[in-house]
Parts: C-alpha cells; sequence; structure tokens
C-alpha cells in the first residue's frame, strides 16, 4: 500500500532536531504520568487497583523495555549517567527507597498495623534494591559489549 511505503521528508536538519526532542520529551511525559497515575489509583483503589491496573502496567513495562533493549542494541546509554557499579547502585538504593516507601505507605492505610508497614518497606525496598541492581548491572554488561562491538565495527570500516 502507498500509505505505508517510505515518503519524502518535509523537514529541515532543524526542524527534525526539534520534533525528536518533542518526541523524547512526549514520550517521557507519559512514562512519568503512566507510573504516577497508577501509583495514585494504588493508593485511592487499594486491593482493587491490581485488576484494573494491568493494561496500564502491561503498557508500562512493555514501553520500558523496548526503549531499554532498543537503546542497548544501538550502542545508547545515558546522557548524564555512566554505566558503572557506583551509578547502579545509588539508582538501585533510590528505587528501593522509593517503592519501600510507596508500599509501606499502602501497607500503613490498607492495615493500620506500623508493624506490617515496616516489614512491607524493609521487604519491597530489599527486594526493589536488589532486583534493581541486577538489572541495571546486567543491562549495563550489555551495552558495554554492545558498545565495545559496535566501535570495533566502526573502527575496522576506517
Amino acid at each position: 500500500m502507498k500509505l505505508f511505503q517510505e515518503k519524502k521528508n518535509n523537514l529541515d536538519e532543524m526542524q527534525e532536531q526539534k520534533l525528536l526532542k518533542l518526541e523524547s520529551r512526549g514520550f517521557w511525559l507519559l512514562w512519568w504520568g503512566l507510573l504516577a497515575a497508577m501509583a495514585v489509583q494504588l493508593l485511592v483503589y487499594g486491593v482493587e487497583a491490581y485488576r484494573l491496573l494491568l493494561g496500564e502496567w502491561a503498557v508500562f513495562m512493555l514501553s520500558s523495555v523496548y526503549v531499554t533493549a532498543a537503546c542497548i542494541k544501538q550502542g545508547l546509554w545515558d546522557r548524564k549517567l555512566k554505566p558503572n557499579f557506583k551509578t547502579n547502585l545509588l539508582m538501585s538504593l533510590l528505587a528501593g527507597v522509593v517503592s519501600g516507601g510507596f508500599m509501606g505507605i499502602y501497607s500503613y492505610r490498607s492495615f493500620g498495623a506500623a508493624e506490617a508497614a515496616f516489614w512491607t518497606v524493609a521487604l519491597v525496598g530489599g527486594c526493589t534494591f536488589v532486583l534493581c541492581l541486577l538489572a541495571l548491572s546486567l543491562s549495563a554488561a550489555a551495552y558495554k559489549k554492545r558498545r565495545q562491538k559496535l566501535d570495533e565495527g566502526e573502527g575496522s570500516e576506517e
């Protein structure tokens, strides 16, 4: 079909860069907005929210996995953060504290028991920290391997 065939790009280089920046900002706005909406729904609706969030969670995870895999494939990591153990440790700690704190508040609101909330914070925060550190470390290793392969390929063409 002609509709899906490659068409002439009507944008000059400056317009193309601006469009890419707008698309990037739009993606991150949607990503963070979806995360916030799911968190608010979980706090407001409690246990019933898990059923309601299934579709949003699937879209959120698919977009996250896609962007991560596509960036690694292209040999891209981040504009400011380096793919090293120190950064991975700090980001994992942040993820553990945020998710543990959020689930502690959820637990306290749902059950009204401070002890249950404390153990929820410890368990969820600890598990998130470990899983995030593992995922970031594996992703960083895959990125470094891919980056090295791309650099070697570019170097051999010259």
